[in-house]
């Protein structure tokens, strides 16, 4: 693309959002500056700091967002090996002078450059990741004359780190503590009714929408502090929304304390805010694929004591006395609402736990098999390939 047309292009982006837009090419030199920029008191040269931007890993063609900690936001994208676009700064928070104290105090910033900041934050033009994403739809249109693949963005906004199916699985064995957080409460309604209900792009939609700020602040003096509260509150509703829509409780559990242990060890503040929404959509995601269904609450009562004592000797009848019912009534009641004969359910989770563990673990087939409350070996083997179509041993390998 020649420089005319990109300046040109880029022209155009600024007359729609009024965010300044910089031209590099691969050199690291400055070709053309569209707009205004005010830089930040705390760059001792603005010319560095974009430079690094530039040094960014990034697919060429795909654009990059980049928050720093001082909760700005950079779009970068490598039009070609010749030139590089640089969108901004601008910011998706509400920044009042509190937040600004909050980030002097977290980042031990001088307090000369306090009137400085409250300057500068004043005239950051303030976007929803809704129209994050439509500035770099927009940009990437223009750029390339085809639609921009909008999960490219929204992957980066929402997932920026996963939570891994092994690494629930391997602490879903151990007893889980329960949080209890507050929000607001048509926030809280929102976010709850679309976990529950598993509708994934109505809660990225609403996700969109939210300002983190614009919340009650949970730490007065620390900003960082109050994002890591915000983002364990809505873990912990969300939890609560998913085991509602029918994930298992151990299941939404254990996501729920993995991704507060991230939260807690997070330093970078990007990842602190980005974390909570990862966890909201994996939380539908397996809720999707593990949910208890919409059976009687008897029927979901023993599916989820199953789950729970997965490695300890199930009888029916044990069952049965759980729910106070007949066990040859309850044995009726769980084949006409599951499809299955209990026995037979309670067999196949025990054979569904046996393929996580010859996966995801080192123990032998024999500790399985014991493991599971299986009779014997021989039998074990028997079940696990009628079930999987392949002996144990044959499983692991694949």
């Amino acid at each position: 693309m020649s420089k005319d047309n990109l300046e040109y292009i880029a022209q155009l982006v600024y007359d729609s959002f009024e965010i300044p837009i910089f031209i590099w090419d691969q050199q690291r030199q400055q070709i053309q500056q569209i707009g205004e920029c005010i830089t930040s008191p705390l760059f001792d040269s603005r010319e560095h700091f974009i430079k690094q931007l530039i040094e960014l890993e990034a697919l060429k063609d795909t654009p990059l967002l980049h928050i720093t900690n001082y909760l700005e936001t950079f779009i970068i994208i490598h039009v070609s090996s010749n030139n590089v676009i640089i969108i901004g700064p601008f910011t998706n928070f509400q920044m009042t002078e509190n937040s600004v104290d909050a980030l002097i105090h977290d980042y031990r910033i001088s307090r000369q450059y306090q009137a400085q900041l409250y300057q500068y934050y004043s005239h950051l033009q303030l976007l929803t990741q809704k129209q994050i994403v439509s500035l770099c739809s927009l940009t990437y249109f223009l750029i390339y004359r085809e639609p921009l693949d909008i999960e490219q963005i929204r992957s980066q906004i929402f997932h920026l780190d996963t939570i891994e199916n092994r690494q629930t699985e391997q602490e879903i064995r151990t007893l889980r503590l329960e949080h209890d957080f507050h929000l607001d409460h048509q926030i809280e309604q929102k976010i709850w009714q679309y976990v529950k209900e598993g509708k994934r792009e109505k809660l990225l939609a609403h996700l969109e929408s939210i300002e983190m700020d614009s919340m009650s602040r949970l730490s007065k003096q620390s900003h960082v502090r109050n994002m890591k509260n915000q983002v364990i509150i809505y873990i912990a509703l969300a939890t609560r929304a998913a085991i509602e829509g029918g994930l298992y409780p151990e299941i939404a559990y254990t996501m729920n304390d993995i991704s507060i242990q991230k939260v807690e060890e997070a330093q970078d503040l990007q990842k602190v805010f980005l974390i909570g929404d990862s966890l909201l959509l994996a939380l539908i995601d397996r809720m999707n694929e593990n949910k208890m269904s919409m059976n009687s609450k008897l029927v979901n009562m023993c599916k989820n004591h199953i789950f729970n004592h997965i490695f300890e000797p199930i009888s029916i009848h044990d069952l049965a006395q759980l729910v106070h019912l007949n066990p040859v009534y309850l044995s009726q009641l769980f084949k006409k609402e599951v499809g299955i004969p209990l026995g037979k359910y309670i067999q196949e989770m025990k054979l569904q736990e046996a393929q996580q563990l010859l996966l995801q673990t080192n123990h032998s087939i024999a500790d399985i098999c014991m493991m599971l409350q299986f009779n014997s070996q021989s039998h074990f083997t028997s079940l696990f390939k009628k079930f999987a179509g392949v002996t144990p041993k044959q499983y692991r390998k694949k």
